[in-house]
């Protein structure tokens, strides 16, 4: 988890914890494996989701400004690394696992410290350094073939490839399905059948920041319920998008609310016109 500064103040961030909420949103039974400092109180913070904390000096914290739309972030603070041997016995076999770094805080193969029926992963956090000043710029992937170890879903968007990273389709070697988000435009899920697009939905974005995560946990669970990829990628597009109309975690939808978008969002598709 992070503390992400917007619009001056603070409010809670990290990809653990959009991720956590969404799922708690739809009914799933979650616990989170993350470190953070003494201001952290998982049951304020995340209540409801069982918390595994692994103490730093302090927390994660990012900063984050929106220059003509795009995102630009500075990281004054970090946690520590994360500990697989910190997790207890009764997480080790879950229904789904996500593996949800922010700046590279989990070693090579961290998805065999469980057996996990599904297994997704959010590209960001593995492809993203800080210069000195905290500046965070994205870099190449150092080790996907290692840090993708075990993963069936990868989730990442079109600007975590910027510093000459490849094309997303080249992670098919490491992962069977790749989903690529595109903001307002939706997403492509790529697999090594082919590429699928599938559209988003046009809402009003007061924060996009956690958007993403909202989306890849809300995908990787929609897929484990269903095992229909496609359908799931337009779950998660609905979802993401109750997640950028509020600040922070304020406007998650539940289930009945992604399932109306859904129901909407076909109709939109067929009628060109969105009902509120």
């Amino acid at each position: 988890m992070t503390w992400d500064e917007v619009a001056g103040r603070d409010v809670l961030g990290g990809a653990v914890s959009y991720a956590a909420l969404a799922a708690r949103k739809l009914g799933w039974e979650v616990a989170v494996l993350t470190s953070a400092g003494p201001d952290f109180d998982p049951a304020r913070e995340l209540p409801g989701v069982d918390v595994r904390l692994q103490p730093a000096p302090r927390t994660t914290r990012f900063v984050n400004t929106y220059p003509g739309g795009e995102r630009h972030q500075r990281m004054p603070a970090r946690a520590a690394d994360l500990d697989p041997g910190r997790v207890p016995d009764a997480w080790r076999r879950p229904d789904a696992l996500l593996l949800a770094p922010v700046a590279g805080e989990l070693g090579p193969g961290f998805a065999h410290a469980f057996e996990a029926a599904a297994v997704g992963a959010i590209a960001q956090g593995y492809l993203r350094a800080t210069d000195d000043d905290g500046q965070v710029h994205p870099v190449r992937w150092r080790d996907p073939a290692a840090d993708l170890a075990g993963v069936h879903l990868l989730s990442l968007s079109e600007q975590d490839l910027g510093a000459g990273g490849g094309a997303p389709s080249d992670l098919l070697r490491y992962v069977p399905l790749v989903a690529l988000t595109r903001g307002w435009q939706g997403a492509v899920l790529l697999s090594r059948g082919g590429e699928q697009p599938v559209a988003s939905l046009p809402r009003p974005e007061v924060d996009p920041t956690g958007a993403g995560d909202v989306f890849a946990a809300t995908l990787l669970l929609r897929y484990h319920e269903t095992g229909d990829p496609l359908a799931a990628v337009a779950f998660a597009c609905c979802a993401a998008s109750c997640a950028v109309e509020g600040v922070g975690t304020s406007t998650l939808g539940d289930r009945a609310e992604v399932e109306r978008r859904l129901a909407a969002r076909e109709r939109w598709l067929e009628e060109g016109e969105w009902d509120e």
